[in-house]
């Protein structure tokens, strides 16, 4: 009987190629556009999910509340959370430490493929804790003795010209004894917070740092994961971790600290607000709506299929009659339908996996993921496929079966088809719900690129454009920041160049310092941003100098002057620059506040106007901004100003520079511009996944809206012969039957609009500054949902309208 049913199926579907085409290519763009963002949605959801014991994984996250009532959540901790907590508590299995030294200068020892990597330093601990594929290596002594690193494929390839490293030498200038490779790391997944290439043991800290360890019960400087018991309770633990952390710590630290265990598998989406957190986070907001539009979509393919095969229904009538006739219960044509939907299903299917191996090549780089459909994909996708379209091919075929089974054969040879109100209610019901999805999706499209141009072409304060920022990656470089400036100022296409130690949109730990007027008449600290600059910077960054003066070239006494922001002069009550004296008592790299050994006085010279130093998405925060001779952080970066044109020969120029300077040097640098345009590229992606939605989901509800029409007009074929004989025009018969089909997709404006403003008001609130919700875009959107359902329906309506009269009643 199934045999006989997809024989039936396959011949129904090459004797109607039109709608089955429309059906087909309708369900593949449905499938192809629910695999995409469901193996986007697999990876998310599965981060860090991979490693065996990620059950009874945590990071430990510090509540810190200083004395003034500011209060800050860090990912990070001191050195004794993990060693007093493996050591005085028998439920945590394992403790990882991870701690971030900066960028140094790797190389063989031949002082070949030399290039600057980020030193990360951790106990061995973290091969016996996180399940990352170890190629070559002992895990559990690879990170044991002083002197040894283990490094990732990548780096192995850069380093060696080969994968295989394992016991050859890397040199690091920071430390004069080469350290061995004792093991090598296949590359970290792109799904994971851990992505480092260098990973040092932390017996060789003490080459690399002046870090004291031993009695470390304050600082912020390490990542910490405990591995614990699987019958341990966390809560218990953040418990005794707390009493072991007050007992120990440091009674001249005033500040309140409160640990908790965060599990592994929460930091990826719970980690708004914690300072320190590892690699990228995601938002489990925008897991829900791309999971309702991919859904959606689906759902619209499915709707489509549905109206598309009641609108043949009128030509089928007398075939399902006849099979009445012989004998065929309802049971059977029901199956005969779900056929003809499963191989309807199975064809799009096929389709839908070629597709999506032929888009994810650029879906992967769009998204910066590594997502595969192989034989080696994770077994519960391919579960999911199979599922997938049982469940399409069933709520494909479901509606048809039902209805088209349950018609008296003395119905269906009359050619006398009764469509109960009910049928009409729930067609319409769909088809409304096509178009409201569509028009939240096309005012969603235009809220985040209107968004995205708002941030692009803000005023910020300063000009980014033409800016390029060049790293100082050594100590011979730094020093010769006089000559260096001067020789880059030479140069024919330069217009400025300025030196500071971070820069606007900086990507690294921007510093803050704790700050007090102790003239104003209300003495408070504040924490406020740093920045070590030279008399060059307002120049060349175009920032405006509101009052008072800049630095001055070669002023020793100017070491000891800042200029601050609009923001930090109103928090500390100066209003007028008059060399007024403000202590900075502290600094802070991340994590907390650290005393400086004694206070540092400045003197007050200027206020300069605000400037966005960070994304728009943050309020403007106060800063000072120092002389680039201060003793509280040095420079790292040049600016240089160039003309648009001869970009390429300019840069050359650079580097010729500084190479002079320091042959060793290794030249890196970007355009400030581009570095900005990062901030928001998780909102680019997003502004394309829904430009596409709205797009599929109208394509869709179009072919949804040309089955139903189909249906109508092939219902309405007497009346519309009466009709014209009695001489109605083609006009007013094309507007009988698209009138219904425009109210419906007026409704589905009306529910669409509070939906829409609702959603993208609250996306809207992530932005320090933002734009107003406009009526226009609204409007715009529904307009367009409106012609496009006009041409849809006219289509068929013109051609039920110029059919001849004659012909449409003989057929009655």
């Amino acid at each position: 009987m199934l045999l006989i049913h997809l024989k039936t199926a396959w011949r129904h579907f090459c004797r109607n190629r039109v709608f089955s085409f429309i059906n087909v290519v309708g369900l593949t763009i449905g499938l192809t556009s629910f695999l995409l963002i469901a193996l986007y949605i697999f990876d998310e959801i599965t981060f860090d999910r991979f490693h065996q014991n990620a059950a009874h994984i945590y990071r430990v996250v510090e509540h810190r509340t200083t004395p003034d009532g500011k209060a800050s959540k860090l990912g990070t901790t001191n050195y004794q959370v993990s060693a007093s907590a493996k050591a005085d508590f028998p439920e945590v299995k394992k403790a990882v430490r991870l701690v971030d030294l900066g960028r140094a200068n790797i190389s063989t020892p031949a002082n070949a493929h030399v290039f600057y990597e980020s030193l990360w330093v951790t106990n061995s601990d973290f091969l016996q804790t996180f399940d990352f594929e170890l190629l070559a290596g002992n895990r559990q002594t690879a990170l044991q003795a002083p002197h040894t690193v283990v490094i990732t494929q990548e780096t192995a390839q850069k380093l060696f010209g080969t994968a295989e490293g394992l016991g050859q030498s890397i040199k690091v200038d920071r430390d004069s004894i080469p350290f061995l490779v004792t093991g090598i790391l296949k590359n970290f997944p792109v799904n994971s917070q851990f992505s480092f290439n260098l990973l040092f043991s932390e017996a060789s800290i003490i080459n690399m740092t002046d870090v004291q360890v031993t009695n470390d019960w304050s600082s912020s400087n390490f990542a910490t994961y405990y591995l614990l018991d699987s019958r341990a309770n966390p809560q218990i633990i953040a418990t005794k971790l707390n009493r072991l952390v007050a007992t120990n710590r440091n009674k001249e630290d005033k500040d309140q600290s409160q640990y908790i265990l965060q599990p592994l598998k929460e930091v990826h989406f719970n980690s708004e607000g914690i300072e320190g957190t590892l690699g990228k986070t995601g938002s489990l907001t925008y897991i829900y709506v791309f999971s309702l539009i991919a859904l959606f979509i689906l759902l619209l393919a499915c709707i489509n299929y549905m109206n598309l095969t009641t609108a043949l229904f009128g030509k089928r009538a007398k075939e399902i009659g006849v099979r009445k006739m012989i004998g065929a219960s309802r049971k059977n044509l029901a199956g005969q339908f779900f056929s003809e939907a499963f191989v309807t299903t199975l064809l799009a299917l096929i389709l839908a996996l070629v597709t999506v191996k032929t888009l994810l090549p650029a879906f992967n780089a769009f998204t910066q993921k590594q997502l595969e459909l192989s034989p080696n994909t994770d077994y519960r996708i391919w579960l999911g496929v199979v599922v997938l379209m049982l469940l399409v091919g069933g709520i494909a075929g479901i509606y048809p079966a039902l209805f088209q089974a349950r018609l008296k054969p003395i119905m269906l040879f009359k050619s006398k088809i009764f469509v109960g109100k009910d049928s009409i209610s729930l067609r319409r019901f769909l088809v409304v719900l096509q178009f409201s999805v569509s028009i939240i999706m096309m005012v969603a499209t235009g809220v985040v690129y209107r968004q995205m141009q708002y941030v692009q072409t803000k005023d910020m304060g300063f000009t980014k454009s033409q800016l390029v920022v060049i790293d100082i990656n050594s100590y011979q470089v730094r020093r010769a920041a006089g000559i260096i400036k001067n020789e880059l100022a030479k140069l024919p296409q330069v217009k400025a160049v300025a030196v500071s130690s971070r820069v606007p949109g900086e990507w690294k730990n921007l510093p803050k310092v704790v700050v007090n007027n102790s003239l104003a008449a209300a003495s408070q600290t504040q924490e406020m941003y740093f920045l070590s600059v030279d008399e060059q910077f307002l120049p060349t960054y175009q920032i405006s100098l509101v009052k008072g003066r800049n630095f001055r070239a070669g002023s020793l006494a100017d070491s000891t002057a800042v200029l601050l922001n609009e923001t930090a002069a109103r928090e500390l009550g100066i209003t007028e620059p008059s060399e007024q004296i403000v202590q900075i008592s502290a600094k802070n790299f991340g994590g907390s506040p650290e005393p400086l050994a004694q206070p540092y006085r400045v003197r007050v010279i200027g206020i300069v106007k605000n400037f966005n130093f960070q994304s728009l998405r943050e309020p403007l925060a106060p800063m000072v901004l120092a002389s680039a001779n201060n003793p509280i952080h040095l420079i790292d970066y040049y600016t240089v100003r160039i003309a648009p044109d001869r970009t390429a020969e300019t840069i050359k120029q650079m580097e010729a520079v500084l190479h002079r300077v320091d042959p060793n040097h290794l030249f890196e640098y970007h355009f400030l511009d581009n570095q900005w345009r990062l901030f928001y590229q998780d909102d680019k992606i997003r502004q394309t996944i829904f430009l596409a939605g709205a797009i599929l989901a109208i394509l869709i509800g179009c072919l949804g809206l040309f089955g139903l029409a189909t249906f109508a007009a092939e219902q309405r074929t007497k009346e519309i012969g009466i009709r014209k004989v009695l001489g109605a025009s083609i006009p007013s018969l094309v507007l009988l039957l698209s009138r219904d089909f425009l109210k419906l997709v007026l409704l589905a404006s009306v529910i669409a609009f509070p939906v829409a403003a609702y959603a993208m008001h609250q996306w809207l609130q992530d932005f320090a500054y933002r734009i107003t919700l406009s009526w226009w875009l609204f409007a715009l959107a529904g307009v367009t949902a409106l012609l496009i359902a006009l041409f849809t329906v006219s289509f068929q309506a013109i051609k039920a309208a110029i059919t001849n009269p004659v012909k449409s009643l003989r057929s009655e």
